[in-house]
Formats: structure tokens, sequence, C-alpha cells
């Protein structure tokens, strides 16, 4: 009896053992946050070929896999605006090689797609002796909370001011219980069908984003099935993505 008894004592603590081991491993194993860091030249002339960069990281990481790194690059006040492939030159640097024709202030705009994350950090650059300054500000990094109004997207979400992303936020959120987050997404007044959409999702101030894909369930209407594990405030970003369109909304709920 006493043997059986020791046995029984020492399975357990082996056990238990095993699922604290598991559960630091799965900790660990939360995915850290992509981060894109844009360089440009301090002092660019027109007709001067510059190089614009980015330093893309994970944690320490050097990022070496991207799917998807361009750079949109627009004069301030225009509504076009060019989108450039860049080429990846090794330990996270992806470069486009880029020449202005003319003085002004310019937003650069590094899309980055990588490991089932987006980021889009702009920056304003000046070129050679512009006679004014634009209103625009600086924006650094994706996760900065945009502004918007009647549905149109904002400096963050780049000249795509025709594509509005209405994020049904009248339900009844509960922890542990399903439910759909919508989106509905029009360009130019049109539902804007087979578009690249996810969800980033994330509580309150919390570092970790968990990024999910959602399916067109009718035209310009993307859903995705979500539980809440807790209570409290969620952030809901939708990305659009579609051609040259890349655009987001974030939005704010309350889980009860």
């Amino acid at each position: 009896m006493k043997k059986f008894l020791i046995l029984f004592i020492t399975l357990f603590i082996m056990m238990t053992g095993c699922s604290n081991s598991e559960s630091g491993v799965n900790k660990e194993e939360e995915p850290e946050l992509l981060e894109v860091d844009l360089i440009a030249p301090e002092d660019i002339l027109p007709g001067n070929e510059v190089v614009l960069a980015a330093e893309v990281t994970q944690g320490e990481e050097k990022v070496e896999d991207a799917d998807e790194v361009k750079f949109e690059v627009r004069k301030v006040g225009d509504e076009d605006s060019e989108m450039i492939k860049a080429t990846h030159q090794g330990k996270g640097m992806y470069e486009i090689k880029k020449t202005f024709k003319e003085d002004g202030e310019y937003m650069v705009t590094a899309h980055v797609t990588a490991r089932s994350m987006h980021n889009m950090p702009s920056e304003k650059i000046t070129v050679g002796n512009p006679a004014g300054t634009g209103s625009e500000t600086e924006h650094h990094h994706s996760d900065t909370k945009d502004s918007h109004e009647n549905g149109e997207t904002t400096e963050g979400n780049h000249h795509h001011s025709h594509v509005s992303i209405d994020l049904d936020t009248n339900q009844d959120f509960k922890v542990d219980q399903k439910v759909n987050l919508s989106a509905q997404i029009k360009n130019e007044n049109q539902p804007l069908t087979d578009a690249a959409v996810r969800f980033e999702i994330w509580h309150g101030e919390d570092s970790v984003h968990e990024f999910v894909e959602a399916a067109e369930k009718e035209n310009g209407v993307y859903i995705y099935e979500k539980v809440f594990p807790k209570s409290g405030t969620y952030h809901i970003k939708v990305h659009v993505e579609k051609g040259e369109i890349h655009d987001h909304k974030e939005e704010v709920i309350t889980v009860n």
C-alpha cells in the first residue's frame, strides 16, 4: 500500500511539472509585434536618386521573410500616390531607389506584410526648398489611433478617401459567448468585394495582438466568429487590402 501511495504521488508531481512546463512554453510562444523603422536621408534634392529603407524586426529578430514590402510615396496636397515594391537587402532591410522630380513635402508610407501581421508607418520628408509647409503631421507607428469622420480615412490610411469601413459595434458582447464581428466595406459607395480583410484584436493595453482573416459573407460584408475570453475594453482594427487599396479603421468595444 505504501509503495502504491509513493508511486501515485510521484506520478502526480511529474504531471504537474509537465503542465507547468507546457504553460510556460505557450506563454513564450506568444508572437511579438511586427516593428517597422522607416529610414530616409535628411537632405534630398530634386533630380537626385536616393534610397528609402524600412528595417523590419520582430522582437530582437530581423525579419528576413516578409511576404510583401511596398513604399507608397505621395506629395502633400496631392490625391494620387506612387506604390513601389521594395527589394530585400538582408538583415531585415528592404529598400527602394527613388528620384523626386520637384521640391515639396512628401508622405512616405511603408506597407509591410509579414508573419500574418501588417504594419504601415508613415513619415513626412522634405525635398529641396518647398514654398510652404503642409498641414499633415508625422505618423510613426501602425497602431497609432486614426481619426475618421463619415467613414472617410485620414492620413494614417493614406489617399484612399473613398473607402469606408463600418464595423458593427451595436451588439451585446459577452465573455465566452460567440459573436460575429461584421464589417461592411465600400469603395466609392459601392460594396468592395473579393478584398483581403483581417481583424486585429487586442485587449486594453496588451502588447499581444491577434490577427484573424475575415470571410466575405455577402457583397462587401466580411465576418469573423469570435469568442472573447475576458471582460473589459477591446480594440478592433479592420485592415483592408485589394490592389492599390491599403486601408484600416479602428474601433473600441466593451465586453461584459
